[in-house]
């Protein structure tokens, strides 16, 4: 699979069918059995995660508050841990809590420095979550980035997704929610039964084809017009 600077990817499929895994070893958080990830013509397939975020590789989780934020710390101290380079001995709290205001009102996050993750909502949490990322990035992998979440914070995630992408970001993303992966991906990834059943060109699919394969059966020949 190769993936162009500013492509849109989806990954569709029954949940376990390997789409996780597959972004979970490109992304670096487990070894992969075979195969090779390559940035360019940098072979990065055995390096951890830490290593792969130095190189402007990230990974969202499914899971907010389970894999993605530490329940019990504050929105401030989390922009402490996301720092990158060296960092002095003493923690500058005022310059913290600056930091994490200014984050705060980039991403509309309803929250203070001193919220604690876990008494934010799922969608403030995800706003959280992307606040804590690199400014620049070439991948961005997310599991179900929209899950949960109200319209108008949908849209606002894809709002921020869609300029990364501007900016050069390629990005992968597991759905669940067909019209999501037709709406926004440039190609989609099938998987089933732990392999890649087939990679379609959005604009070339329909829904009713993509569901068919999602099950692991032949698509139905495409009538005229859209389904889209």
């Amino acid at each position: 699979m190769e993936a162009r600077a500013g492509e849109v990817i989806g990954l569709a499929g029954l949940e376990g069918s390997g789409q996780r895994l597959f972004m979970r070893a490109c992304a670096g958080l487990i070894r992969p059995a075979s195969g090779r990830v390559l940035i360019g013509d940098r072979d990065v397939t055995y390096r951890p995660y830490r290593d792969h975020l130095a190189e402007g590789i990230a990974y969202l989780p499914a899971g907010r508050l389970e894999e993605g934020l530490i329940p019990g710390l504050t929105i401030r101290e989390h922009v402490v841990l996301a720092r990158r380079g060296p960092q002095p001995f003493f923690i500058n709290w005022p310059e913290a809590d600056r930091e994490a205001q200014s984050r705060i009102r980039t991403y509309q996050i309803r929250g203070e420095p001193s919220t604690p993750v876990e008494a934010l909502s799922g969608g403030n949490q995800q706003r959280t979550l992307l606040a804590l990322l690199p400014p620049a990035l070439r991948l961005l992998f997310l599991e179900h980035p929209t899950r949960g979440l109200d319209i108008e914070s949908t849209m606002w995630v894809w709002e921020q997704l869609l300029h990364r992408r501007e900016e050069g970001t390629t990005i992968f993303f597991t759905s669940s929610d067909l019209d999501e992966l037709m709406a926004w991906s440039d190609r989609i990834m099938v998987f089933f039964g732990g392999r890649v059943l087939a990679t379609l060109t959005t604009k070339e699919t329909t829904v009713e084809q993509l569901g068919y394969l999602i099950g692991g059966k032949e698509p139905v020949p495409r009538r005229g017009g859209s389904d889209r």
